[in-house]
């Protein structure tokens, strides 16, 4: 009977995020190798395989017959097979040390080994001539002497290393300590209560909240498919992700969404706070899809938030879009960045605009405290940009006001090309000081017509100009002109683009995802109908907005159990395989996400032409189908995949994988659940 344990928070440096009561499965019994060391002893007539004829450190043959075959329901590939060690009392001692006692028996321990292919016997060459002679004769039938020698062959298979009970519990080693002759070993195929308790021993651990992922597929050809209630299931641990890195390959096609989809619902199941952003390039995340007949959002709307670069965003969808007014210093990103990738090099009378920083109300303030010039000449800047903005087109969506905070004179003299926006003042006609955006546009663009800065107004006794060089530029771009009655510029023009990226409707963007993530919310990003240079751009700012947010937590020691989890699909376009250049954020996230407790989930088609460092640490594999033999090669340099590069590149079912977490020490061929509503009857 399993014993229900609370989870006990010092297991992991990550188990502050875990709570809730979990089934321990292997700690119910301290001495479980033990009892299956003796159940295999006990049941030969049904778990035996066969015999060992070599083993080794690495790898093992054994002796097998076709009559145990078919008992143990066929030995597939990849199966998992036990070597138990025998009895030593009849060892027999040397002569020199025939007194030495030596103990009856060894520490109980079972030897996992991963069936890889035929192997020789040194009868193979009399097998070979038996079945020659009896078809060039044809002979009718065997005679029954002839049949039970032919029915024995060989199979080679990979040491995966000893499973034994060590302080109170089930643990394994990824090698064995020592081997004995091959008569001292018999074979056994585990039972499924066994082989359950074998791959998930450590997942089942207290505390570790254990949730079924698929289950031990080891064949694609399935000619008698297991009954759900026979399948051994495969478990994984939420905690096996959160903070850490996790990689899918495979080609398309091939269940990496689908698998993704499973780790999010895990993680959000398991009641951590921990933040996730999904950048979902094809909108399977974010709505429902005919595939899944559900979608991640629709299962999770409580927990999820959903933001999207299409035009009409539906209900409850927030969009992907800046208030340029509102949020001025990612407005103005989105301008510079987007500008210099899709026109590249600006004009030089555009260099000022695009060099001019907004700054934030602090930095305003403080501005204004210390240099009362300085912030004069900001305030003129930004009424300025903001009536270009409104000039390309961008709206307000109500009325917005903006500064022509000029000395009397100035404004006095606006008036006069601008006579409808003039107000007695005194005795005279002068353009006010605070105008709606659209009469600002007018007031600086009648100022910029009549702009002269060596006559009054304008003119100054320091002999500087009234308007700085920034001001200057900006105007340009306004109007269109260089100078009064200079060439002609697109200017504003340049712009009217890029308004499609603005929403007078759209909050703090940033912000608004950040405090979200905080909370521990999904946020899914929908990229479907974006082009590939705006979603490249989105992506880079919300992880470069969330990468920072963690920094500053970490430098200010309030990291701790703030953990944030980015799920990134072609993921050789953004962790290429030359890392060196540290100012992308992709690879800050690869090198410094880690002690950011930042995890990753990535997938792509090619290994090869990832980052080595971030595959180098990546503690999570599902490998799906992939057919290069530069990605197999790629593949098999991981030790825990060295043996089944060709299964892997051999077989196509959907969701077949081989994978490897932090709670499996060993891969595992595994064919995992279909994503679907938890309302749906049964899994698939």
């Amino acid at each position: 009977m399993s014993t229900i344990k609370d989870a006990n928070p010092s297991t992991s440096a990550s188990s502050g995020l875990f709570s809730g009561r979990v089934v321990d499965k292997v700690s119910r019994s301290s001495h479980r190798i033990a009892e299956y060391h003796k159940a295999l002893g006990e049941s030969r007539s049904t778990n035996l395989l066969g015999y060992v004829m070599e083993l080794g450190y690495d790898n093992a043959v054994i002796v097998t017959n076709d009559f145990y075959k078919i008992r143990a329901g066929g030995i597939s590939k990849n199966s998992f097979l036990l070597i138990r060690p025998e009895s030593l009392k009849d060892m027999i001692a040397p002569e020199d040390l025939a007194t030495t006692s030596i103990p009856v028996n060894q520490p109980p321990h079972l030897i996992l080994i991963r069936v890889r292919e035929p192997a020789p016997t040194p009868l193979a060459q009399d097998v070979a001539r038996t079945y020659f002679e009896m078809h060039k004769s044809h002979m009718p039938e065997l005679d029954v002497f002839t049949k039970a020698e032919l029915q024995w062959g060989a199979i080679k298979g990979t040491v995966l290393g000893t499973f034994f009970d060590f302080d109170g519990r089930l643990r394994f080693g990824g090698d064995i300590e020592s081997f004995l002759s091959p008569h001292m070993y018999t074979v056994h195929v585990p039972t499924r209560e066994m082989l359950e308790t074998l791959v998930n021993y450590l997942v089942d651990d207290e505390g570790r909240n254990p949730q079924e992922i698929g289950w031990i597929r080891l064949t694609e050809s399935l000619l008698n498919p297991p009954p759900k209630n026979t399948r051994v299931p495969v478990r994984v641990s939420p905690r096996d992700f959160v903070g850490t890195r996790t990689a899918l390959f495979g080609k398309t096609r091939m269940g990496k969404s689908n698998t993704v989809k499973i780790i999010a619902r895990m993680i959000m199941d398991s009641d951590a706070k921990v933040g996730q952003v999904i950048f979902d390039l094809n909108g399977e995340y974010a709505y429902r899809n005919e595939q899944d007949q559900t979608s991640l959002y629709e299962e999770y709307a409580a927990k999820c938030e959903r933001y999207t670069l299409r035009p009409n965003p539906g209900e409850n969808v927030k969009p992907l879009k800046a208030n340029f007014y509102k949020d001025l210093k990612l407005g103005h990103q989105i301008l510079t960045d987007l500008f210099k990738e899709q026109q590249g090099r600006p004009p030089d009378y555009l260099k000022p605009f695009f060099e001019w920083q907004p700054l934030d109300e602090d930095e305003l303030e403080a501005q204004k405290r210390d240099d009362r010039s300085a912030y004069q000449h900001y305030r003129r800047h930004q009424s300025i940009y903001e009536c270009i903005l409104r000039r390309a087109g961008f709206d307000t969506g109500n009325v917005h006001h903006v500064d022509f905070d000029l000395k009397k004179e100035v404004r006095v003299a606006v008036a006069g090309p601008a006579p409808a926006l003039g107000q007695l003042e005194g005795n005279e006609q002068a353009v006010p000081r605070r105008l709606t955006l659209e009469h600002g546009a007018d007031a600086w663009t009648a100022l910029w017509s009549i702009y002269d800065p060596s006559q009054p107004p304008f003119a100054t006794r320091t002999g500087r100009n009234y308007l700085d060089e920034t001001a200057e530029a900006m105007l340009t771009v306004l109007t269109g002109r260089m100078a009064r009655g200079g060439a002609t510029r697109s200017g504003f023009k340049k712009f009217v683009p890029y308004r499609r990226y603005h929403s007078p409707i759209a909050g703090d963007l940033l912000s608004g995802i950040k405090d979200a993530v905080s909370s521990g919310k999904t946020v899914i990003v929908d990229l479907s109908n974006a082009p590939s240079e705006l979603a490249r751009f989105f992506s880079e700012l919300i992880s470069r907005g969330i990468f920072n947010a963690q920094m500053d937590r970490f430098t200010t020691n309030s990291l701790a159990d703030s953990y944030v989890q980015f799920y990134f699909e072609e993921a050789h376009n953004l962790f290429p395989r030359d890392d060196r250049d540290l100012t992308t954020i992709y690879n800050r996230l690869a090198k410094e996400g880690a002690k950011l407790n930042i995890g990753l989930i990535y997938s792509t088609q090619s290994i090869e032409s990832l980052s080595p460092d971030l595959l180098k640490n990546t503690e999570n594999f599902f490998i799906a189908h992939l057919n290069d033999e530069r990605e197999i090669k790629a593949l098999t340099r991981f030790q825990e995949f060295r043996d089944v590069g060709a299964d892997v590149q051999r077989t196509k079912a959907k969701g077949f994988v081989r994978m490897i977490t932090q709670s499996h020490k060993f891969a595992l061929p595994a064919q995992i659940h279909k994503f679907e509503s938890k309302t749906a009857k049964g899994t698939a």
